[in-house]
């Protein structure tokens, strides 16, 4: 809509896209007036895959907009070349999302999403144009009209309901009031388009295409495309529904899902090399299991790999890793310390409603890696990274921070803080609530203040946990004896009863028999909640106690209930709660709450393979298989696989 030219901002000193706006919508003041309210607040939004304009101004009665040059090609002058593969085409569909997602948070509506509107950097960025434009030519009918003349006003004033036809949804061609979920439609359509070189809804006239939009029900993927995952023909098929309520609920929830199927294609172009045939085109094949040798073995091999994780089960826009931070001590003996501080963290942001925290299990696996900030964020499935370093000089700590977008590598916020030890606790609320605020996280309420302890209790809890998170005998032994003398010094501690509690837990079945250290995990963890009920990882640790020793899978579920309400976003209590089901011969409830479990902790290897026994369990052999090779990639020393 309206001509482009190539300018020079003189003042700034930059080349920008100058795009002049058609008479005939300006002329209109209401139009106008529309119009301009949506644009100045396009002008605020700042995302990667949006294009940043400039400035919107009017110079003898010629409305204009000056915004960045991008370099590249349309998504329409792409297509002309063939259809995209499929893993460029969900590369392309996500950074669109990601950009409507970003817009719609802001009240922003784009109206006219379709390939001309998508810029395709040479670097692999998107950038998609003209958002508020549409406002221009929205036009509204009556909800009163007949259909069809709704139609033939709408087929009469095609240049005055946004531009191509094809990418309309029904509400846009039948002329009635548009919202967000009409911008899901049309990625829809723009995706369908890129995957099989085809629009969904076709017709010899305006006319026709839009009573196929709102009669006929698209052609199946296959019909163009012979192998198609189904995650893929789910998505498709979700973006198109008629009735807008049964569309995605936001871009976001959409983006989400192309994400998931963005993951599973890389884990099986990992996996499968080109020769070889992924395992959405392999017939399933049926085969019997001995299901109570299978969970036998996940219930010995889940402590090795049980961490807390503090992620959320409903993704939500934000997401955010928080890696170890580095000891810059010069004595190099703070690592314990290091990792509580950046596990504490953890603990913090995951009560923050709206945000998604990456297990610790997962973000400290990066642990004295050298990855790129893009590849962690990828391997993550997370928009920002956390890092930071520690120095600990006698009672004073010294620590920084920066937080980093993963995609642009753009550093959000930094903040080097420097205190007195016994100040520890009120500095880890301190950058806890600078995150929240670089992330521009709205809080529901207030973060709790985090309760004062002795420093010297403190330190040995944070040994304690150190040593809790390795797999020795002999490491879980140390970690026992300190979380002991942090009770000892102050018995009303009740995270380090938790962590008694936890290393009893992780020593049962391995190195010592069941029944002699169920007792003494559940004793600890009965007085970790008889300190503080809202402990949801002691629950967790009594619920197996209970299921173990009493054969009491109703309390143990019950203790799971309870862990679940206080902490959505615990992997192991979902875990857990997809085993019971396993053992109730509830395959497909079990194999659920397993796959929420695993997608709270994506590169936990005691996730990957209970999912794996899970898949055959529930006679989905060749998911087994993938899942099963994606343990080995994670842990290939992972001997329990060798049980399945």
């Amino acid at each position: 809509m309206g001509e482009v030219y190539l300018a020079t901002d003189i003042v700034a000193g930059r080349k920008a896209a100058l795009k002049l706006l058609p008479l005939r919508f300006t002329g209109d003041t209401e139009r106008l007036k529309r119009f301009q309210q949506e644009a100045h607040a396009v002008v605020g939004l700042n995302h990667p895959n949006i294009l940043t304009v400039y400035e919107i101004g009017e110079d003898h009665s010629i409305h204009y907009i000056a915004s960045e040059l991008i370099e590249g090609e349309t998504l329409r002058e792409r297509l002309t070349r063939g259809r995209m593969q499929l893993s460029e085409a969900v590369d392309v569909a996500i950074q669109v999302a990601s950009a409507l997602a970003a817009a719609h948070h802001a009240g922003i509506v784009h109206r006219d999403i379709k390939p001309e509107n998508i810029m395709l950097r040479p670097d692999g960025y998107v950038k998609v144009l003209d958002f508020g434009i549409a406002k221009l030519a929205e036009q509204e009918l009556p909800t009163t009209m007949p259909r069809d003349e709704a139609l033939l006003l709408v087929e009469t004033n095609l240049g005055s309901v946004l531009g191509t036809v094809r990418y309309m949804s029904p509400e846009q061609a039948f002329g009635a009031q548009v919202d967000k979920s009409t911008d899901i439609w049309s990625l829809g359509v723009v995706l369908y388009e890129m995957v099989t070189g085809h629009t969904p809804f076709t017709g010899d006239t305006p006319r026709e295409v839009m009573s196929s939009i709102l009669e006929k029900e698209p052609p199946q993927l296959t019909t163009y495309v012979a192998h198609i995952p189904a995650e893929l023909q789910q998505i498709v098929s979700k973006t198109l529904r008629k009735d807008r309520e049964e569309r995605y609920r936001s871009a976001h929830d959409l983006l989400e899902a192309l994400k998931g199927l963005r993951h599973k294609l890389e884990v099986e172009a990992e996996l499968y090399p080109s020769t070889a045939t992924p395992s959405w085109l392999r017939w399933t094949r049926s085969t019997a299991l001995v299901l109570g040798l299978l969970v036998a073995a996940m219930a010995v091999a889940v402590p090795f790999y049980w961490h807390r994780n503090l992620t959320t089960s409903s993704p939500p826009e934000k997401s955010i890793a928080v890696l170890p931070f580095l000891d810059l001590s010069e004595t190099k003996d703070q690592e314990y310390f290091c990792d509580g501080m950046s596990e504490e963290i953890i603990d913090a942001l995951a009560k923050v409603e709206g945000l998604r925290v990456v297990a610790r299990a997962s973000s400290f696996s990066f642990k004295g890696k050298t990855a790129a900030v893009s590849e962690i964020g990828k391997k993550l499935n997370v928009e920002d990274v956390l890092e930071g370093s520690l120095r600990r000089e006698g009672n004073r700590v010294r620590i920084t921070a920066e937080l980093i977008n993963a995609r642009s590598g753009f550093r959000i916020w930094s903040d080097t803080y420097e205190r007195e030890l016994q100040r520890v606790f009120a500095l880890q609320d301190e950058i806890t609530r600078a995150i929240v605020d670089a992330l521009k996280i709205k809080l529901a309420v207030a973060l709790p203040a985090r309760e004062q302890r002795n420093t010297e209790v403190y330190d040995l809890y944070l040994q304690g946990l150190f040593f809790s998170n390795k797999s020795s005998e002999e490491d879980l032994r140390r970690a026992l004896s300190f979380f002991q003398r942090a009770v000892e010094k102050d018995p009303t501690f009740s995270s380090a009863w938790t962590g008694i509690a936890k290393v009893w837990y992780f020593l049962a079945d391995v190195y010592l028999k069941p029944l002699e250290a169920y007792p003494l995990s559940r004793e600890a963890a009965m007085k970790a909640i008889e300190l503080d009920e809202r402990d949801a990882e002691a629950h967790c640790y009594l619920s197996e106690a209970k299921r173990v020793l009493d054969w009491d899978l109703a309390g143990a579920d019950a203790e799971l209930k309870r862990a679940l309400q206080l902490d959505p976003n615990s992997a192991p209590a979902h875990l857990f709660s997809g085993l019971h089901p396993l053992f109730r011969g509830e395959l497909r409830d079990g194999l659920r709450l397993i796959l929420e479990a695993q997608k709270l902790d994506p590169v936990s290897p005691i996730a990957s393979y209970v999912a794996t026994a899970a898949y055959l369990a529930n006679d989905r052999v060749d998911e087994a298989v993938v899942e099963g090779q994606r343990t080995l990639q994670l842990d290939p020393n992972y001997f329990y696989l060798d049980s399945v």
